[in-house]
């Protein structure tokens, strides 16, 4: 019997269709003429042709170059292997001026208060829940914060736009608040063992994993983010931030003035090339961008944000760097090659299968194309030989499409990504 004709797959751009929906729902990708930047390709990866395979992606203060903006000129905004994306070209410090800033005071009001918050994430192969408790007076003090800069902010200097920025995360109080945050996170990383790079995913995840929510009024403060139980993409970077930099990671804003946008980079010690685009600051240390919006793997990013000016700046000195990014690489690279895989073996199985039909054909109406036995077995064996091709590759298609889905449906699990990829050995796959 002849297998069923393969089933067709539209090669449409998927890995980022949400991360893209969710920006410009937000309104944080608009450029400094109010306008929303168009053309949001794939996250970097190739995954501008995804297929969609039928049936089944402590240190707060302001050390290091965190108190200065200033930044090398011009950018290298490359996409190859270790392509550098060089700093804004500022080179003016952070000076005093007379924005008003939000400022978290709190409510002496509702002091002694909290409400309780439950956090459910999926972390490689597991399932964690956590609960915080809510400080109401700081809660209070966020809401009341005045948060009036943030409607025009994109119109504001890179410097204000730092400024800006920086005040949701730093501070005691918000100091008060990360260090209650991460010692609920920290009993994750103690009790499961997590080690420090397994620990610095399950933080990108958690934040996440949080739903994302545009606001209606002003940006929120990462406890409001908490409490609310969602964020956009600037608040929910300002919660990562708070986290990854508290944590003891080496971490930077990377802020892109024209688009009005602050995500969090983390640092990395390339070690040959990278396979990412990176942001370099200053002092030469390079960052990977995270997207908080939702999952995803770090160091990949919308096309749009490669050939764009970014202010990197470093957050504290030293601190943990993250090594893990060649397995992502690995992943990243692999699903390149898996998707080439299946547009080839879809078409040409939808190839074979109209040339089998044909063939099939004229093997039950024999009298009208066979005139001897030997015309007829010969072209049985040619009918035979090429089902069993057509049977080996549907295999090899769909172990690809089984792969695919893996790397899709869980950036939460690098590791385990990493090892499905490796142990099907769908990149040995000869054709």
């Amino acid at each position: 019997m002849v297998p069923a004709r393969s089933s067709k797959i539209s090669l449409a751009i998927l890995g980022f269709l949400l991360l893209t929906s969710c920006m410009l729902a937000c309104g944080c990708v608009n450029g400094n003429n109010g306008d929303s930047v168009n053309g949001m390709g794939d996250a970097g990866d190739g995954s501008g042709s995804s297929p969609t395979p039928q049936g089944n992606p402590d240190n707060t203060g302001n050390s290091g170059s965190a108190g200065t903006a200033q930044s090398s000129s011009g950018t290298d905004t490359g996409t190859g292997a270790d392509a550098e994306n060089n700093a804004y070209g500022g080179g003016a410090d952070i000076a005093a001026d007379t924005k008003v800033y939000p400022v978290l005071v709190p409510d002496a009001a509702y002091e002694g208060k909290t409400v309780r918050r439950t956090f459910t994430t999926k972390f490689e192969n597991r399932q964690f829940t956590i609960d915080i408790d809510v400080d109401m007076a700081l809660l209070k003090g966020a809401r009341n914060a005045d948060k009036s800069l943030g409607r025009k902010i994109t119109k504001e200097s890179p410097e204000v736009q730092y400024k800006f920025y920086r005040s949701y995360f730093e501070g005691m109080e918000n100091s008060d608040f990360f260090d209650a945050l991460i010692k609920q996170l920290r009993y994750i990383k103690i009790t499961e063992r997590l080690s420090d790079e397994e620990y610095l995913e399950y933080l990108v995840t958690f934040v996440q994993q949080i739903p994302y929510n545009s606001p209606e009024g002003n940006t929120r403060f990462p406890v409001e983010v908490i409490y609310d139980g969602m964020g956009d993409c600037d608040e929910k970077s300002m919660l990562l931030m708070g986290l990854l930099e508290k944590s003891g990671y080496d971490t930077a804003l990377l802020l892109f003035p024209k688009l009005g946008h602050a995500v969090c980079g983390i640092k990395i010690v390339p070690q040959g090339d990278v396979g990412f685009t990176t942001y370099r600051a200053d002092d030469g240390r390079k960052y990977l961008y995270i997207e908080a919006t939702t999952p995803y793997y770090i160091g990949l990013y919308p096309e749009s944000f490669a050939n764009t000016d970014v202010l990197v700046i470093p957050l504290s000195d030293g601190g943990m760097p993250y090594t893990k990014y060649n397995y992502v690489a690995y992943i990243v690279d692999s699903k390149k090659k898996i998707e080439k895989r299946i547009d080839y073996f879809k078409t040409t199985l939808d190839g074979w299968y109209d040339e089998l039909e044909e063939m099939k054909y004229k093997l039950i109406n024999y009298k009208q194309y066979y005139s001897t036995q030997l015309e007829y077995d010969t072209a049985y064996q040619r009918y035979k030989n090429r089902v069993d091709e057509y049977n080996k590759y549907f295999e090899y298609y769909q172990k690809n499409i089984e792969v695919w889905n893996e790397i899709v449906d869980r950036p939460y699990d690098v590791e385990g990504v990493r090892r499905t990829i490796f142990n099907s050995k769908v990149n040995d796959i000869e054709y």
